[in-house]
């Protein structure tokens, strides 16, 4: 009997490594350096080409040297991938591991209009819990909320930011200094002003193109637990928003992006 999940067509396959390698440049790119980078002649290659121009996959400039881009279908394919993910169910799985690693209280927060706001919250096995709840806003100020303000857009933030400056009488000066340090680090930290002795750490999770998609926190650790890069919380955390943002399509190595 014919093995039916060993059937493909190569064609496609080509094709397809065609646009991987288009899209990993971010300028158009000649015929030459493609023929260079896949080691395909170049007849084939155009043929490919001409094809993905005609389907509108890719975009084609008219100057004296042709170059090629993604066009607008593969960038409306592309968009309503990253819209179908469920990035609650992609990080469960993680979330739960972590949780069971650091025996603390773990959330995911993404970014609504109102603010960053938790979609999962897994609890710790503690008898005494911090009191997250899924479907709940967190202000900016906190590790939670420095996540989003130090990596989204800074006009996606400044109405809350500017808000929550305002009523919570917070040193503007102070914050931003704080928010550099986040960009720096990739993680940050608070302390709850509302339990004693309570930190929460956060760090963030990206899609591909390292756009932010949410972001990570630890909730519950001790004040008195040592918290900085080479801490073992720390080195958890950011070892599940690895997973995760692999899961997102985002490919870069968490190591290289916090200088370990």
């Amino acid at each position: 009997m014919t093995n039916e999940k060993g059937k493909r067509v190569q064609s496609l396959e080509s094709g397809f490594a065609i646009l991987k390698m288009i899209a990993k440049y971010q300028d158009p790119i000649t015929l030459q350096a493609l023929a260079n980078e896949t080691g395909l002649y170049k007849s084939q290659l155009y043929r490919y080409l001409n094809s993905f121009v005609h389907m509108g996959v890719l975009t084609r400039t008219s100057e004296d040297t042709p170059r090629w881009s993604l066009g607008p279908e593969l960038i409306s394919l592309g968009s309503a991938a990253f819209d179908g993910i469920d990035i609650a169910r992609e990080a469960a799985p993680e979330l739960i591991k972590l949780r069971n690693q650091v025996n603390e209280t773990v959330a995911l927060s993404i970014w609504r209009e109102d603010g960053p706001f938790f979609v999962r919250v897994e609890s710790s096995n503690k008898l005494m819990n911090v009191g997250l709840k899924t479907g709940s806003y967190v202000p900016l100020y906190t590790a939670t909320g420095n996540i989003f303000r130090a990596f989204l857009p800074k006009d996606k933030t400044q109405d809350l930011y500017e808000e929550e400056v305002d009523k919570q009488n917070i040193n503007s000066v102070s914050y931003d200094k704080d928010i550099e340090r986040v960009r720096n680090n990739m993680f940050s930290v608070s302390r709850s002003r509302f339990i004693p002795g309570v930190v929460a750490i956060s760090t963030p999770i990206f899609y591909s193109g390292k756009k932010l998609a949410g972001a990570i926190s630890i909730v519950g650790v001790s004040a008195e637990e040592r918290i900085d890069i080479e801490s073992n919380v720390v080195k958890s955390l950011f070892s599940s928003a690895q997973q995760v943002s692999e899961k997102l399509g985002y490919t870069e190595n968490i190591n290289n992006r916090i200088g370990l």
